[in-house]
C-alpha cells in the first residue's frame, strides 16, 4: 500500500444539487481500488481558469489514502468515465500534511516606477 493525494474537481450541478451523492460515488471509486480513506477535505467552490467540459466552475475535493499501485490507473479510468468528476489529480506523497502545516506562497510585488 502507499500513500497517495487525491484532488477531485467536481462538476459544480451536482455538488449544489446532489453532494452526499457524489461523495458516496467516490467513495465506492475508492473502495473499489481497494483505497483506505485517511483524510478528506471539502474546498470551495471555485472559478475555473478556462472551461472544463463546459464547466465555468467547479468544487475541489481533496482526500488522503492509501491504496495498491497498480490500482490507481483503474482508479483514474473509473474518475474520467465518471459523470460527478470534471478532472481528477493523483500524487505519491511520503505523508498527509498536518492541518497546521501549510505551503508558503512567496509573491514577488514591484511597487513604484524604476528609476
Amino acid at each position: 500500500m502507499k500513500l497517495y493525494e487525491g484532488m477531485f474537481l467536481i462538476d459544480p450541478i451536482q455538488a449544489s444539487t446532489h453532494w452526499d451523492k457524489s461523495i458516496e460515488h467516490l467513495h465506492g471509486i475508492l473502495k473499489k481500488a481497494q483505497a483506505k480513506i485517511i483524510q478528506e477535505t471539502k474546498w470551495a467552490e471555485r472559478r475555473l481558469a478556462y472551461d472544463i467540459k463546459g464547466q465555468q466552475r467547479g468544487t475541489y475535493y481533496l482526500v488522503y489514502f492509501e491504496a495498491p499501485p497498480q490500482k490507481i490507473s483503474q482508479l483514474k479510468n473509473d474518475c474520467q468515465l465518471s459523470e460527478y468528476f470534471l478532472r481528477t489529480l493523483f500524487l505519491s506523497i511520503e505523508r498527509v500534511p498536518q492541518a497546521k502545516e501549510s505551503i508558503p506562497v512567496t509573491r514577488s510585488v514591484k511597487s513604484g516606477l524604476a528609476k
